[in-house]
Protein backbone atom coordinates (compact mmCIF):
# COMPACT_ATOMS: atom_id res chain seq x y z
CA UNK A 1 0.00 0.00 0.00
CA UNK A 2 1.51 3.27 -1.00
CA UNK A 3 1.75 6.04 1.43
CA UNK A 4 0.77 9.59 2.25
CA UNK A 5 3.99 11.11 0.62
CA UNK A 6 3.62 8.25 -2.18
CA UNK A 7 0.06 9.59 -2.79
CA UNK A 8 1.07 13.41 -2.88
CA UNK A 9 3.56 12.92 -5.16
CA UNK A 10 1.68 10.60 -7.81
CA UNK A 11 -1.00 13.54 -7.67
CA UNK A 12 1.47 16.12 -8.16
CA UNK A 13 3.19 14.42 -10.60
CA UNK A 14 0.04 13.52 -12.97
CA UNK A 15 -0.83 16.66 -12.53
CA UNK A 16 2.19 18.71 -13.13
CA UNK A 17 2.54 16.72 -16.46
CA UNK A 18 -0.79 17.45 -17.60
CA UNK A 19 -1.58 20.98 -16.74
CA UNK A 20 2.13 22.28 -16.13
CA UNK A 21 4.17 23.63 -12.77
CA UNK A 22 2.32 26.83 -12.48
CA UNK A 23 -1.13 25.70 -13.48
CA UNK A 24 -1.25 23.20 -10.64
CA UNK A 25 -2.04 24.43 -7.36
CA UNK A 26 -1.12 22.67 -3.72
CA UNK A 27 -5.33 22.49 -4.09
CA UNK A 28 -5.50 20.95 -6.68
CA UNK A 29 -3.18 18.33 -5.47
CA UNK A 30 -4.84 18.37 -2.21
CA UNK A 31 -8.16 17.25 -3.83
CA UNK A 32 -6.10 14.64 -6.53
CA UNK A 33 -4.23 12.93 -3.52
CA UNK A 34 -7.12 12.77 -0.96
CA UNK A 35 -4.87 14.26 2.32
CA UNK A 36 -5.00 16.96 3.90
CA UNK A 37 -2.67 20.34 3.82
CA UNK A 38 -1.72 19.60 7.41
CA UNK A 39 -0.30 16.48 5.55
CA UNK A 40 1.13 17.72 2.33
CA UNK A 41 3.04 20.61 4.45
CA UNK A 42 4.12 17.78 7.12
CA UNK A 43 6.38 15.94 4.02
CA UNK A 44 7.26 19.35 2.04
CA UNK A 45 8.12 22.66 3.16
CA UNK A 46 6.61 24.12 -0.32
CA UNK A 47 5.65 23.95 -3.82
CA UNK A 48 8.90 24.20 -5.01
CA UNK A 49 10.22 21.24 -2.64
CA UNK A 50 6.90 19.05 -3.92
CA UNK A 51 7.66 20.08 -7.30
CA UNK A 52 11.56 18.96 -6.92
CA UNK A 53 10.28 15.69 -5.22
CA UNK A 54 7.28 14.92 -8.22
CA UNK A 55 10.76 15.41 -10.64
CA UNK A 56 13.15 12.92 -8.58
CA UNK A 57 9.93 10.59 -8.46
CA UNK A 58 9.43 10.92 -12.32
CA UNK A 59 13.53 10.81 -12.65
CA UNK A 60 13.26 7.03 -11.25
CA UNK A 61 10.29 5.86 -12.91
CA UNK A 62 12.14 6.82 -16.28
CA UNK A 63 15.15 5.56 -15.11
CA UNK A 64 13.58 2.14 -14.00
CA UNK A 65 10.48 1.37 -16.59
CA UNK A 66 12.82 2.94 -19.46
CA UNK A 67 16.37 3.27 -19.61
CA UNK A 68 16.82 0.19 -17.33
CA UNK A 69 14.68 -1.56 -20.03
CA UNK A 70 15.84 -0.64 -22.79
CA UNK A 71 19.86 -0.48 -22.25
CA UNK A 72 19.67 -4.01 -20.60
CA UNK A 73 23.24 -6.10 -20.85
CA UNK A 74 23.98 -8.64 -23.28
CA UNK A 75 22.31 -6.55 -26.11
CA UNK A 76 23.82 -5.08 -28.47
CA UNK A 77 24.08 -1.78 -28.54
CA UNK A 78 21.93 -1.19 -32.27
CA UNK A 79 18.91 -2.77 -30.83
CA UNK A 80 19.25 -1.01 -27.71
CA UNK A 81 19.05 2.36 -29.52
CA UNK A 82 16.23 0.92 -31.35
CA UNK A 83 14.40 -0.10 -28.63
CA UNK A 84 15.01 3.78 -27.00
CA UNK A 85 13.72 5.14 -30.23
CA UNK A 86 10.58 2.57 -30.36
CA UNK A 87 9.65 4.09 -26.70
CA UNK A 88 7.27 7.19 -27.26
CA UNK A 89 5.89 5.35 -30.27
CA UNK A 90 4.92 2.46 -27.80
CA UNK A 91 3.71 5.13 -25.21
CA UNK A 92 1.63 6.73 -27.87
CA UNK A 93 -0.22 3.94 -29.48
CA UNK A 94 -0.54 2.86 -26.03
CA UNK A 95 -1.78 6.35 -23.73
CA UNK A 96 -2.54 8.68 -26.91
CA UNK A 97 -0.54 11.73 -27.78
CA UNK A 98 -1.73 13.60 -24.52
CA UNK A 99 0.50 14.64 -21.89
CA UNK A 100 3.67 14.74 -24.24
CA UNK A 101 7.40 14.11 -22.36
CA UNK A 102 7.03 15.23 -18.55
CA UNK A 103 10.69 16.45 -18.50
CA UNK A 104 10.26 17.93 -22.16
CA UNK A 105 7.12 19.89 -20.54
CA UNK A 106 8.72 20.97 -17.46
CA UNK A 107 11.79 21.93 -19.53
CA UNK A 108 9.83 24.03 -21.75
CA UNK A 109 7.62 25.69 -18.85
CA UNK A 110 10.65 26.28 -16.38
CA UNK A 111 13.47 26.73 -17.64
CA UNK A 112 13.42 30.57 -18.70
CA UNK A 113 12.02 31.26 -14.91
CA UNK A 114 13.36 28.87 -12.33
CA UNK A 115 16.81 28.00 -12.02
CA UNK A 116 16.54 25.25 -9.43
CA UNK A 117 13.76 23.17 -11.95
CA UNK A 118 16.79 24.59 -14.67
CA UNK A 119 19.16 22.73 -13.08
CA UNK A 120 17.59 19.73 -12.39
CA UNK A 121 16.12 19.12 -15.65
CA UNK A 122 19.22 19.84 -17.26
CA UNK A 123 21.29 17.17 -15.12
CA UNK A 124 18.26 14.84 -16.27
CA UNK A 125 18.42 15.35 -19.93
CA UNK A 126 22.63 14.65 -19.54
CA UNK A 127 21.94 11.70 -17.75
CA UNK A 128 19.71 10.39 -20.48
CA UNK A 129 22.39 11.98 -23.27
CA UNK A 130 24.96 10.07 -21.19
CA UNK A 131 22.90 6.31 -21.54
CA UNK A 132 22.98 7.39 -25.54
CA UNK A 133 26.13 8.39 -25.87
CA UNK A 134 27.62 5.54 -23.79
CA UNK A 135 25.60 3.22 -26.33
CA UNK A 136 27.09 4.64 -29.02
CA UNK A 137 30.69 4.33 -27.82
CA UNK A 138 30.44 0.83 -27.43
CA UNK A 139 29.01 0.48 -30.74
CA UNK A 140 32.29 2.31 -31.97
CA UNK A 141 34.35 -0.15 -29.67
CA UNK A 142 32.71 -3.26 -31.36
CA UNK A 143 33.32 -1.13 -35.04
CA UNK A 144 30.01 -0.58 -35.80
CA UNK A 145 30.00 2.70 -35.71
CA UNK A 146 30.95 4.89 -39.00
CA UNK A 147 34.44 6.71 -38.35
CA UNK A 148 34.23 9.69 -37.11
CA UNK A 149 31.11 10.02 -35.44
CA UNK A 150 30.93 12.98 -32.63
CA UNK A 151 28.71 10.41 -30.47
CA UNK A 152 27.82 13.09 -27.98
CA UNK A 153 26.52 15.19 -30.81
CA UNK A 154 24.44 12.49 -32.32
CA UNK A 155 23.14 11.49 -28.99
CA UNK A 156 22.06 15.20 -28.50
CA UNK A 157 20.52 14.72 -31.92
CA UNK A 158 18.61 11.70 -30.64
CA UNK A 159 17.37 13.42 -27.75
CA UNK A 160 16.17 16.40 -29.44
CA UNK A 161 14.25 14.33 -31.95
CA UNK A 162 12.29 12.47 -29.03
CA UNK A 163 11.40 15.22 -27.70
CA UNK A 164 10.03 16.86 -30.98
CA UNK A 165 8.11 14.08 -32.18
CA UNK A 166 6.60 14.08 -28.54
CA UNK A 167 5.41 17.47 -28.80
CA UNK A 168 4.46 17.60 -31.96
CA UNK A 169 1.96 14.50 -31.74
CA UNK A 170 0.73 16.23 -28.56
CA UNK A 171 0.01 19.40 -30.31
CA UNK A 172 -1.76 17.61 -33.06
CA UNK A 173 -3.00 14.72 -31.43
CA UNK A 174 -1.62 12.72 -33.65
CA UNK A 175 -0.15 9.07 -33.38
CA UNK A 176 1.20 8.60 -36.68
CA UNK A 177 2.97 11.62 -36.90
CA UNK A 178 5.33 10.16 -33.54
CA UNK A 179 5.27 7.10 -35.75
CA UNK A 180 7.04 9.19 -38.56
CA UNK A 181 9.27 11.12 -36.81
CA UNK A 182 10.78 8.18 -34.86
CA UNK A 183 10.84 6.02 -38.47
CA UNK A 184 12.87 9.38 -39.76
CA UNK A 185 15.26 9.25 -37.10
CA UNK A 186 15.27 5.80 -36.66
CA UNK A 187 16.54 6.16 -40.70
CA UNK A 188 19.18 8.82 -39.54
CA UNK A 189 20.50 7.15 -36.86
CA UNK A 190 21.21 3.88 -39.22
CA UNK A 191 23.15 5.92 -41.23
CA UNK A 192 25.82 6.06 -38.96
CA UNK A 193 25.83 2.00 -38.73
CA UNK A 194 28.53 -0.08 -39.80
CA UNK A 195 27.29 -3.27 -41.17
Amino acid sequence: MASTREHILDAAGRLIHLRGFHNTSVDDILRESGVGKGNLYYYFKSKDELGYAALDRTLERIQEEVLEKVFSTGVDPWTQLNRFLDYPVERAHREGCGGGCPLGNLALEMSDVHEGFRTRLSEAFSQVRSKIQETLERARGEGTLRNGTDAARLAHFIIAGLEGAFMLGKLHRDTDLIVNVVDELKEHVAQYRVA
